[in-house]
């Protein structure tokens, strides 16, 4: 295992010090980064290089950006720690907070939670992922086992299940004594049990810890079924008939690892990648907070809409193209448009130029831009909380105003901790806290 993890979006660290990196050939692991970059570009959607490689003083160094979990590639592992992770949690708390923010992050109903080996050891996330899906899959067998309905076509003596007419016509002349016959019968060979084989089959390709290998080997070994993630890459939501609802949180850890996992190289599987686009989750996450956050709020009745689309800029020429806003998240009272939200996966201090003193001023102009194109007269940025961000160290809720066309438009800045996920009370937390914010500025504006 590593001896430390790296930090998304933090300094640059030696690479001997955060990764298992058996060669110190320095072209190999270039073009390793450079195709992993490039594969992880491509897979989550990223608009920069996740990892950068550079040698100073004869030491290669490591950087990580916008990404968090654990990539094995060739001769390089790393484990990426997300950045809103406390340094004093850097040791073991970074994966549990990944796998927390994931799950409130989800747009299904994530059931698994925080399996009973975690803090044993140190462990990467795929370990971790591991060992939550062993247990979920263990609760599931001591149940009953995933048994569906297959129709099974039977030629007999006597009537069993259903006449199939067609087939007994077309066999009257060649089988005129027999029955052809339609019947269903439970079968363990089913979807389900393929994804939660084919599951248990990749995490022991990936999992570090050779204990754990053995165990997800046994368990691929025991699972019935041919192994296929078909099921979870035709619809991420997978969910069992009622009477197996015990297997949902294995079920859905094995459609996470579909989404998540992503095997790199050429003529063979030659590495892995478990890692999430940080900005999206959070994005996401933001999401399904305001739609509970919004319950909170007196005096008004809001509702979000995510990414509402409205006409922006006309062109003069025909023959040229409109210019259209879309913010992350509009919050409407009925058919009047109250305030957007757009979710900021970065310090607010991370500024240009005017550093710990105001958020970066594109953010500002895309929010006023959405504002304008809305007719709102509210807008809201959110961050998450950042250890060692100095301008959003409490929570509070910062403000400034812009005045346009005659009217004064507030604009907020807030952070999320959420750190606070880790706790069975976090997600209420921070929806209470983000209503907070939501309901001072909307104060502000109060409707006559």
């Amino acid at each position: 295992m590593t001896s430390a993890v790296l930090i998304e979006n933090g300094p640059w660290s030696l690479l001997k010090e955060v990764a298992v990196v058996p060669s110190n050939d320095r072209e190999l692991l270039e073009r390793t980064i450079i195709r992993v970059n490039k594969h992880l570009r491509q897979s989550l959607g990223l608009r920069q290089d996740p990892i950068e490689l550079r040698v100073t003083e004869g030491e290669l160094q490591v950087r990580a950006r916008g990404i968090a979990g654990t990539l094995s590639s060739g001769q390089l592992t790393l484990n990426i720690a997300p950045k809103f992770v406390p340094k004093a949690d850097l040791e073991q708390e970074w994966s549990h907070s990944l796998l927390m923010l994931i799950r409130h992050a989800s747009p299904r109903h994530v059931a698994f939670g925080r399996s009973m080996h975690l803090g044993t050891a140190r462990l990467n996330f795929v370990d971790l992922l591991a060992m939550a899906f062993i247990d979920a899959v263990q609760a599931g067998v001591r149940d009953q086992i995933i048994q569906t309905y297959q129709v099974q076509e039977l030629s007999l003596p006597t009537i069993r299940g259903r006449l199939n007419i067609q087939r007994q016509i077309r066999s009257t002349v060649q089988r005129p004594h027999l029955m052809e016959c339609d019947v269903d019968q439970l079968d363990p060979l089913n979807p389900y049990n393929n994804l939660l084989k084919w599951a248990a089959g990749e995490f022991a390709r990936t999992v570090g810890s050779s204990g754990l290998r053995r165990r997800m080997t046994d368990l691929a070994r025991m699972m019935p079924g041919v192994p296929s993630a078909a099921l979870a890459k035709r619809n991420p939501v997978v969910t069992p008939p009622p009477q197996y609802r015990s297997w949902q949180p294995a079920l859905e850890i094995a459609s996470l690892l579909c989404t998540g996992l992503t095997h790199t190289g050429k003529g063979g599987h030659h590495g892995y990648s478990f890692v999430f686009n940080l900005e999206r989750l959070f994005e996401h996450f933001v999401e399904m907070t305001l739609h509970r956050a919004v319950a909170h709020i007196s005096g008004a009745s809001l509702t979000n809409l995510r990414q509402a689309t409205t006409l922006y800029a006309v062109p003069e020429l025909s023959n040229q193209s409109s210019f259209y806003s879309k913010p992350d998240n509009l919050l409407t009272d009925g058919e009047r448009k109250v305030a957007v939200v757009d979710a900021k996966y970065k310090r607010l201090s991370d500024s240009s130029g005017d550093k710990d003193q105001k958020p970066q001023n594109q953010d500002v102009y895309e929010l006023v831009a959405a504002m304008t194109a809305h007719q709102c007269e509210t807008g809201i940025l959110v961050y998450p909380k950042v250890f060692g961000d100095v301008l959003l160290k409490d929570d509070q809720l910062q403000v400034w105003y812009v005045e346009a066309f005659g009217k004064r438009l507030t604009i907020g800045a807030v952070a999320i901790d959420l750190m606070q996920l880790r706790h069975a009370e976090g997600t209420r937390i921070i929806d209470q806290h983000l209503a907070s914010a939501l309901e001072n500025l909307l104060s502000r504006h109060q409707v006559s």
